[in-house]
């Protein structure tokens, strides 16, 4: 199954209070030994247990993408879980909320607003943003203890984009962070009138071509659908993570508008290079030529579904590792037919955009530490929130092993049918190297998960791998940006908006927000890291 990652959120910052989260028993007691003669016959009293500490119960809000449990599914999840911590004597207990990840910013802005607990969460975004507004803890103490057995796994390297000024504030997902960008078309399609098949690759010229042929012969379908933007990002056709790529012009992002291109490590704008340009002049092409839904800016439907309803013709779309495949049209439940994967591009080595942390109000971070770990180290406990219950959810092969397991669907149920499904959240939660196999549609078992890390071995590595923008004393300014961005971006990604004429608009807004600062500051941490990593 591939990692969807599509989303940016920013989360805000508010104390949460629970009562369970941090609870501790009260000290245990003895009585001191009575004093005897030496005619007395004494009885030494037994030795008292000390009295065991009840479980701390930490709350682990988790985005899921397509299908979002409801909160009734979700209880006997948690239930197996917790039976299961209560087995190994684990000292906490876990209460889980499947969010969805639409709203998931929303969702965990009005808990904190309202004081209700949130322990642990994932930032989707800049880890930079998260530290500086002061909404995660500090978790560099507990390094050596409750997160000793995840880093036994990823080594303290690991944690090089969650560290800010020596304090490491979340643990990156542990996963393929190399993307793959897909052209999904339908397979009929593909094979009759393109002459493509499974395996074949495509530049961007060729998704021109395609694009231009599926138009002439399906006019009244949508050619390309677009990406809708979560939570206030801007709806896209994936241009810029295509052309950030290391076969085209090779950037690398740092967030707040601005990046560094290729291997020279100076900073830019990123909305005044080439790179921009391009993907903006793409989209407007698209546009132009009629292959792209209307008022694309603000559409609201996937790309999938679009396909699904016979309305749309291709789109693209990014997971983790490289897997290009055709459906099963019978078992493809996501777009109703037979389709193929594509690639176009393949992303750089980065460190992971997604983090977990605990949120600044929880009472016990230690015990969150805890419980964190559990999602790196703990098999069981990271695919039960994914599957959900065995014999309800899902079933045994038996084709595994008790802690890597083999599972499937239940006889003829889809993941729509079963109570509980929440696989889509791989590679949001913890590490996706635990994640359970499924068989395919002729009962084989396929583990790419060593093919994936060979994957991530192997590519080409950012030149500021390891680096992470604070952006602490430019606060002002990067919010002063991101409201400009929501002005611009929306039309400029989906080519609604002309990027010869717009971009210097968007330059001049960009610059009265302070992009200058921003440029300065980032280069003079950039130039302060790359010196302390010679």
């Amino acid at each position: 199954m591939k990692k969807m990652i599509a989303l940016v959120l920013t989360l805000a910052l508010m104390l949460t209070v629970f009562a369970g989260c941090g609870s501790k028993a009260p000290a245990p007691t003895t009585e001191a030994p009575k004093a005897t003669t030496g005619t007395e016959t004494t009885t030494e009293a037994a030795p008292t247990e000390p009295a065991k500490k009840d479980p701390v119960w930490i709350t682990v809000s988790y985005p899921c993408l397509v299908i979002v449990p409801s909160p009734d599914s979700v209880v006997a999840v948690e239930e197996a879980v917790n039976k299961h911590l209560e087995e190994i004597d684990s000292g906490v207990r876990l209460h889980l909320e499947a969010v969805d990840g639409m709203n998931y910013a929303t969702y965990i802005d009005m808990k904190q607003i309202g004081g209700e607990q949130v322990d642990l969460y994932c930032a989707l975004g800049t880890m930079a943003d998260q530290v500086s507004s002061n909404k995660v803890l500090p978790i560099t103490q507990y390094l050596d203890t409750a997160l000793k057995p995840t880093l036994d796994i990823t080594g303290k390297a690991f944690l090089g984009s969650t560290t800010f000024n020596g304090e490491v504030y979340g643990v990156p997902v542990y996963r393929t962070d190399v993307m793959t960008e897909y052209l999904i078309i339908e397979a009929d399609v593909a094979n009759n009138d393109l002459g493509l098949v499974e395996g074949d690759s495509l530049t961007m010229d060729q998704v021109n071509d395609v694009l231009a042929k599926l138009h002439e012969l399906y006019p009244d379908k949508i050619t390309m659908g677009v990406r809708p933007g979560a939570n206030g990002s801007p709806n896209n056709f994936q241009l810029q993570t295509i052309y950030a790529g290391p076969n085209y012009f090779k950037v690398s992002d740092m967030g707040s508008g601005v990046c560094v291109v290729g291997d020279d490590l100076t900073v830019q704008n990123t909305y005044a290079t080439d790179y921009f340009m391009q993907v903006c002049k793409t989209a407007y092409e698209w546009n132009r030529a009629g292959y792209v839904n209307k008022d694309a800016s603000v559409a609201t439907e996937e790309g999938y579904d679009l396909m699904k309803a016979d309305r749309c013709m291709s789109y693209i779309i990014g997971y983790g590792g490289r897997d290009p495949q055709t459906t099963d049209a019978e078992k493809d439940t996501t777009h109703g037919k037979s389709v193929i994967y594509f690639p176009i591009e393949t992303s750089m080595n980065k460190p992971s955009g997604l983090a977990w942390c605990v949120s600044y109000g929880c009472k016990d971070p230690e015990a969150a530490c805890e419980a964190l770990s559990l999602l790196y180290t703990d098999a069981f406990v990271l695919n039960t929130i994914l599957y959900g219950v065995e014999g309800r959810d899902y079933i045994d092969t038996g084709l595994g092993t008790e802690e890597d397991k083999v599972v499937k669907l239940p006889d003829g149920m889809t993941m729509f049918d079963v109570p509980y499904y929440s696989f889509f959240t791989c590679g949001i939660i913890g590490n996706e190297y635990l994640d359970w196999q499924r068989p395919d549609d002729e009962g084989n078992v396929i583990d790419r998960r060593a093919d994936h890390q060979k994957l991530q071995n192997e590519a080409v590595v950012s030149p500021i791998y390891g680096f992470t923008l604070d952006t602490t004393n430019i606060k002002s300014q990067v919010a002063s940006i991101s409201n400009v961005e929501a002005q611009f971006l929306g039309g400029l990604m989906t080519g609604e908006m002309d990027p010869e004429t717009t971009i210097p608009q968007f330059l001049a807004a960009l610059e009265s927000a302070g992009i200058n600062d921003v440029v300065a500051e980032a280069q003079r941490q950039l130039d302060a890291w790359v010196a302390a990593n010679k």
